[in-house]
Parts: C-alpha cells; sequence; structure tokens
C-alpha cells in the first residue's frame, strides 16, 4: 500500500514526487523516458527541445526549481525583434523599431503600437505574478476571443496577431482567448533563459532524484477508488498488475485521464469532457552552414506570418561562439500550430520532414541544399485549448473527489509554470490530508 501513486512522470507529475520524496509513492509512466513535453534531442554538435523551449523570467516557478535542483540556465542573449512578414525577414533592436520597418500602413503601426502599450499598462503585472483565475485581468481575457477583444482589424494586422496566437496556443485569434497571446507577447520582450544541455536536464534531474520510485513503459489501464484506498492497475506481460495506494495523483492530459479513471462523478466527468487540446509539431534540421547563414546576428526566435511554420528559432544561440566555430554546422527548429500539425500527423515521417523542409527553403531559399540531417516529433496533446470561459472550469478541473487529485497544464495557467505550481497544489491538497 504506496501513500501515493503518481500517473504520469511530464513536469508536474515528477515535480509533485519530488515534494513527496520521502513518502512511500510510486511513478508511472507510460513512455520510455521521463520528461513529458520537455524531451530534448541531440542532433549532430547541438541539443534541441522538442518540446518546451525556455524558462520566462529569472524568477518564475520554473526557475527557481532549476536553481534549486542545480540545473543551470542561462540568459538568451537576444538584441534583436524580429518577425517574417510578407515574404520577408525584419529585425529590430526595439517593438518599435521592427514596428517602423514593416510594410504596413501608418495607421496600422500606430493601431498595433497603440493596442501593445495598454496591453503592457493594463495587463504587464500579470507576467511576474502566480496566475489566479479570479483576478480580474485574467477574468477580463477570459471572457472573448481575442478577435472580439482586439476589434476591427485590417488584414495586416490580423496576420500579425493570428502569428502571435498560434505560437502561443496553436490557433488563431477567432478562437483562442487573448490570455496566451498578450502574455507571449510581452514575453517576447523579457528575459528569457535556455535550460544547458535541453529543458529535458529539469526532468531528467527529477527523475535521477526519484530513482527507482519511477516505473516507465507502464501503460496505465485503469484508476479506480474505493473507501479506503485507490487501485491503478497496469498493463503486465502476464496480465494485469495492480498497485494500491491512500492516493492518486493524475499528471496527464485531460484527455487521458477521462479514458483511465473509472466511476467519476458526473460532474467531474462533465467538465473533462469540455477540455479540447491543441496539437503541435516541432522539427529540427541539421545544417552544413552555421544558422547565422539563415538568421541575422542577436536573432533567436522568428514568429512567421501567413506561413505552414509559425515560429522558427536558432537552438545553437545558447552555445559558445567556439563550440559554434569548430563544429561548423547550424541548426533550425521549425514549430506549426494545431491545423498544420494535424495535417503533417496523416503524412508519414519522411513526407512531414519533407514539407516541412520545403516550407523551411521557401522561408530560406537554399537551406534544402545545406541539410545534414532532420527530427520530427508530433505532440497531439500539446496544450489545453483556451476558449471563452475556460478558466471559469478550474475550480471543477481543479477539485479533488475523494482520493483522486488532478495536476497538469489544463488545471492552471498552461506551460511549464503551469503544470508546476500545479503539481504544488496537489501535493498541498495530500499533505493535508495525511
Amino acid at each position: 500500500m504506496y501513500d501515493t501513486i503518481i500517473v504520469g512522470a511530464g513536469i508536474a507529475g515528477l515535480a509533485a514526487a519530488y515534494r513527496l520524496i520521502d513518502r512511500h509513492i510510486l511513478v508511472l509512466e507510460s513512455e520510455g523516458i521521463p520528461g513529458g513535453r520537455t524531451e530534448s534531442r541531440q542532433l549532430g554538435d547541438y541539443m534541441y527541445n522538442v518540446g518546451a523551449q525556455v524558462i520566462m523570467g529569472n524568477t518564475c516557478p520554473i526557475a527557481r526549481l532549476a536553481d534549486e535542483l542545480g540545473v543551470n540556465r542561462k540568459l538568451i542573449a537576444k538584441s534583436k525583434v524580429p518577425i517574417y512578414f510578407n515574404k520577408r525577414l525584419y529585425s529590430a533592436k526595439t517593438q518599435p523599431g521592427l514596428l517602423f520597418k514593416l510594410p504596413i500602413s501608418v495607421a496600422d503601426k500606430i493601431r498595433f503600437a497603440t493596442i501593445a502599450l495598454k496591453m503592457r499598462r493594463r495587463f504587464g503585472g500579470l507576467l511576474g505574478q502566480e496566475f489566479n483565475p479570479s483576478d480580474q485581468r485574467v477574468k477580463q481575457l477570459d471572457a472573448c476571443t481575442a478577435e472580439m477583444f482586439l476589434g476591427s482589424l485590417s488584414v495586416d494586422l490580423q496576420n500579425l496577431w493570428n502569428t502571435i496566437s498560434t505560437i502561443a496556443d496553436g490557433e488563431t485569434i477567432d478562437v483562442t482567448t487573448p490570455y496566451h497571446p498578450i502574455m507571449i507577447m510581452l514575453h517576447f520582450l523579457e528575459e528569457e533563459y535556455a535550460v544547458e544541455g535541453g529543458t529535458h536536464q529539469l526532468t531528467l534531474e527529477l527523475a535521477r532524484r526519484l530513482d527507482d520510485r519511477i516505473t516507465l513503459n507502464a501503460n496505465v489501464n485503469s484508476v479506480t477508488q474505493s473507501q479506503d484506498h485507490v487501485e491503478v492497475t497496469v498493463a503486465g506481460p502476464q496480465g494485469p498488475i495492480v498497485h494500491k495506494a491512500k492516493h492518486c495523483i493524475l499528471a496527464t492530459p485531460g484527455p487521458v485521464v477521462r479514458a483511465i479513471v473509472r466511476d467519476l462523478p458526473a460532474w467531474k466527468a462533465d467538465v473533462l469532457d469540455q477540455i479540447e487540446y491543441a496539437s503541435q509539431t516541432s522539427a529540427a534540421v541539421l545544417l552544413s552552414k552555421p544558422s547565422r547563414h539563415y538568421l541575422p546576428e542577436g536573432v533567436w526566435r522568428v514568429p512567421i506570418s501567413a506561413h505552414s511554420a509559425c515560429a522558427v528559432t536558432d537552438p545553437t544561440f545558447h552555445y559558445p561562439q567556439a563550440h559554434r566555430q569548430d563544429s561548423g554546422q547550424g541548426m533550425l527548429r521549425i514549430y506549426t500550430g494545431d491545423l498544420e500539425s494535424r495535417r503533417l500527423q496523416s503524412l508519414s515521417r519522411e513526407q512531414a520532414i519533407a514539407e516541412v523542409t520545403a516550407d523551411l527553403d521557401d522561408l530560406f531559399p537554399g537551406v534544402q541544399e545545406d541539410v545534414i540531417d532532420a527530427d520530427i516529433r508530433h505532440w497531439p496533446l500539446a496544450n489545453a485549448k483556451w476558449r471563452p470561459g475556460h478558466t471559469a472550469l478550474y475550480p471543477s478541473l481543479q477539485a479533488p473527489p475523494e482520493r483522486l487529485h488532478y495536476c497538469g497544464d489544463y488545471t492552471s495557467a498552461g506551460y511549464m509554470n503551469g503544470s508546476l505550481t500545479s503539481a504544488y497544489r496537489v501535493v498541498e491538497e495530500i499533505i493535508n490530508v495525511l
């Protein structure tokens, strides 16, 4: 009889287990490696982040956890604000400078600058605060779609905001709320940190400390609770294996929870049925030329407007100059929004890589000739979709019926910080009971 069984070894599940490390716990993970969407992979002389890329801010929860674990993080010394717009890459030292360069009307430049200034004044304080769904500013951003919030826009401004929105939520402004697009736009101008060796180092270090408390390749078939314990059934080579615990933390995406938990109360099942996920595809190409051959000096991330890709980043950006010179290689990481990701998933791996590379060649002519190697990863359950009224679901999503506790990005603000704070919340629930 365990004190707690944790289903899922992403950042939420591992962080919850780490905070309960002195208790009799078991972590069950269906994949062959821990970490979930913090996965990082190597191509040639460089690592690239397949999922989560950065730590947003110097004092956020993820930054504090990295420092506690002794995981090194490095300031991304970006010195240019770029965007790929109307078939050309533009960059400047400041956002106003970039806006001045863009081939849009003076009226659109004034409109965008006015909106950005109002957003910074009204919502900038949310960046340094713990997410609170009852905050009036959050409620305002949760009440309507981003399109309704922004008002009437020209075609050019719609393209700009759809670019930001697709990076943030995988979807365009006509369906998603303005919360994440605004937060992402503000974060673009703030300090961002890269984990040395890839974001995966965070979860690998948590897994190292948990050691044999983690069981990998453990496919959970069902979770049921009785009056005094929870039973978690795992598929085994000789038949089902049943683990028992006083409590169970479900640190998996909402649809997975809905599929494995038996006899959910009607109110819980109903709220879980309302959670939809946006898909994301992440790809990387290893190049025979340094990344600077394609991206200007000081550019790390490029939002892509009106294209199959929604952004391109340079994974070599954080590496020392000597390493890049000795390697002679470069790398570009491409990621897509929901609809494009779903289309790519319908193709074979080779076809999907070919299409991503062709799209990249359209952005940077000639890049196909320099590709040495390529990789691709699809995330069908990348981010919970934020539709109007989403945060009103949180009390029911978070509430623990009996001995089951729910955490993960869909129960909080999303991304790594949201996942981490949700883990801390369920730990408090369990400690208060035990």
